[in-house]
């Protein structure tokens, strides 16, 4: 049996869509980076800046999205 045949039958999951908050987001991120620039900071300061925040940012998604699926074990006191 082909692989397209296979496949035929499965659904595919939509791919992500930015909503207005994430969109809202990335705006201010890049217009901050341009105004810090624009008033004489260093670019590869800026860019030392925006590298932090991806980390920051793509650490936070991760635990939220992955953290909830791993019960957290508390001490009971």
């Amino acid at each position: 049996m082909s692989r397209s045949r296979h496949a035929a039958g499965v659904r595919t999951p939509a791919p992500h869509r930015l909503t207005g908050t994430e969109t809202a987001v990335i705006i201010v991120i890049v217009l901050t980076s341009a105004v810090l620039v624009w008033g004489g900071m260093d670019p590869d300061a800026v860019l030392q800046l925006l590298a932090g925040v991806i980390l920051i940012s793509v650490g936070s998604v991760v635990t939220l999205r992955f953290g909830r699926r791993v019960p957290l074990a508390l001490p009971r006191v």
